[in-house]
């Protein structure tokens, strides 16, 4: 891939928080120029390049993910495009097909469910910068060139209902929505209205306060979270020792 554009020199530098920033908002809506997508729990936006002979898979901080999630580029190196960047997010799901995030993180030691890339939009393709376009224009010409197959999936989307898609997420227990104003274009590395998140399940930030039998491989951790007025235990969690802390 030859072009220098912004875009392109992103991709292949990895400038960090490439995708756009989602503003958070708590209540679902209904709204007739906006379209409404499943939130996935999965690895965060990673992008795809294809250019002949040299298909790559990236993280949002450009880090490369063919060893990490091997099945997947093995996926997309099948697809037979060039010279384009789709966006998505791998995901590992479970037997009723809704994405799991710990069902991804331990496919990486000991793959046990099937993990697939989720496109959701197309940045580049043939030399023509896309994120200057509308999203329905570029989800029109994703749908175009896209040719779904194992391991590599168009996500779906709904026109107008937010409501009812968040209840449905809600229901299965899965992250929320995410919805896209019809006439919004892709503003790499910025906070943009045109893109909201709405969280459907219920979060609490905790810190690791103690290590509990320490092993070479796996410890345990104690987990503490604000109540009112001071922290307060929240129960333990397994995990392996930070580079960091080991040398502590």
């Amino acid at each position: 891939m030859d072009e220098t554009s912004g875009i392109a020199l992103a991709l292949k530098t990895g400038v960090p928080s490439y995708e756009v920033e989602a503003n958070s908002v708590k209540d679902p809506f209904d709204a007739p120029d906006w379209i409404f997508e499943i939130k996935l729990d999965g690895s965060g936006p990673s992008r795809s390049s294809m250019q002949p002979g040299k298909p790559h898979l990236w993280s949002r901080n450009g880090l490369p993910l063919e060893a990490k999630f091997p099945a997947v580029a093995n996926a997309v190196s099948k697809l037979k495009l060039r010279s384009t960047i789709l966006d998505g997010e791998v995901v590992a799901v479970d037997e009723n097909g809704i994405p799991r995030f710990q069902l991804l993180q331990r496919s990486q030691k000991q793959p046990a469910a099937a993990t697939l890339y989720y496109v959701f939009d197309v940045l580049w393709h043939r030399g023509d910068d896309l994120t200057v376009k509308a999203f329905v224009e570029r989800r029109g010409i994703l749908e175009r060139l896209l040719e779904p197959r194992a391991g590599v999936q168009l996500a779906d989307y709904v026109e107008s209902d937010g409501k009812a898609l968040f209840n449905l997420t809600k229901e299965k227990g899965m992250e929320g929505i995410v919805a896209k104003r019809k006439d919004g274009i892709y503003r790499p590395g910025k906070r943009s209205s045109d893109w909201l998140k709405i969280k459907a399940r219920l979060q609490q930030d905790l810190w690791l306060a103690d290590l509990q039998r320490p092993k070479e491989a796996e410890n345990i951790w104690v987990l503490s979270c604000w109540a009112p007025t001071r922290m307060v235990s929240c129960g333990t969690t397994a995990t392996r020792v930070p580079a960091l802390l080991k040398k502590a």
